[in-house]
């Protein structure tokens, strides 16, 4: 399946229809060594360093010069997630719904990443960073010039956290125009298990589940014959997986796991299962096996217990 990303012109009442929240716009994790971490990126997926400051670097796909993900330096784990308001007005809009909650919005750091115009960033209850930015609207394609080994046309996809208390975490998120896609309850409980949640047509750009409060896991995405393609670069880099190839039924799409030098773990997806704006809360009702893969090989014990 090949995923095209078309500019859309944004208005009022695309707003009132399809949300605040465009979706995901890219993710920063932490990491020990900078310099080396790049590299490791690098040549993991061809990412290209678009920006370098001295304690942070922007990495972009090569194939359309779009920012996926950052790395800064100190630590490990998740630094902030980011997610694009579709106008200026949608940004004020999730603005007065965060003042309307109660919910206190943290000191502005600067500018987020390259083309931002302006952000805003909060705490969410896990403790983790959360930010809103506006931008300008999505450029055509722009290839970065240069060879990069093996370059694919890269994506930010989601995100996974843990948490002792799902329903919490999926309200807060509520605030911000967040939607249900898939739940599963917890028996005898109003809570949940696991939540995945959207702002835009993809299946899920957040996915939460039951655990001590943690980043799990950031995803990148690329096409479906990409995906086959990153595996024989993973042969040939001799970067071993943690786990897959698999394919999750939430998204209906392909998925290998691996950790970067310093335990950062990083999900590759194939191209998530488009469910549209107005797709109902849906309850998990397969087998707990067949959600996490559906051709059967279950997630080994490092990938069930350990998280930052």
């Amino acid at each position: 399946m090949l995923r095209i990303d078309h500019p859309v012109v944004d208005d009022a009442a695309t707003v009132a229809w399809k949300g605040a929240l465009a979706g995901i716009d890219h993710i920063v994790i932490r990491v020990p060594d900078l310099q080396a971490a790049v590299s490791w990126y690098q040549n993991l997926l061809g990412l290209a360093a678009t920006e370098r400051e001295p304690e942070r670097v922007f990495l972009a796909s090569p194939v359309t010069g779009r920012i996926v993900l950052g790395l800064s330096e100190g630590g490990t784990g998740l630094d902030y997630m980011s997610f694009r308001a579709r106008t200026p007005e949608a940004f004020d809009l999730v603005s007065s719904r965060l003042d309307a909650a109660g919910v206190n919005m943290l000191p502005r750091a600067g500018k987020s990443r390259p083309g931002a115009s302006d952000t805003l960033r909060i705490t969410i209850p896990t403790g983790h960073t959360l930010e809103v930015v506006l931008a300008e609207d999505s450029a055509p394609a722009a290839p970065v010039s240069g060879y990069w080994p093996g370059a694919f046309d890269v994506r930010t996809s989601h995100l996974q956290l843990r948490t002792t208390d799902v329903k919490t975490l999926t309200e807060f998120f509520a605030i911000i125009g967040f939607r249900s896609s898939l739940y599963v309850p917890l028996p005898d409980s109003d809570g949940y298990f696991i939540q995945f949640l959207r702002v835009n047509e993809y299946h899920h750009q957040v996915a939460i589940l039951t655990g001590r409060d943690g980043f799990h896991h950031v995803a990148l995405e690329v096409d479906d014959v990409d995906f086959w393609r990153l595996l024989d670069n993973l042969q040939l880099r001799k970067i071993r997986a943690e786990y897959g190839p698999i394919r999750h039924h939430e998204g209906n799409m392909l998925s290998i796991y691996v950790r970067d030098p310093y335990g950062n773990r990083l999900e590759i997806t194939g191209a998530m299962e488009a469910v549209g704006f107005d797709y109902p809360p849906t309850p998990g009702m397969h087998e707990p096996w067949y959600h996490m893969n559906m051709w059967g090989p279950q997630p080994p014990e490092s990938w069930e217990n350990e998280w930052m």
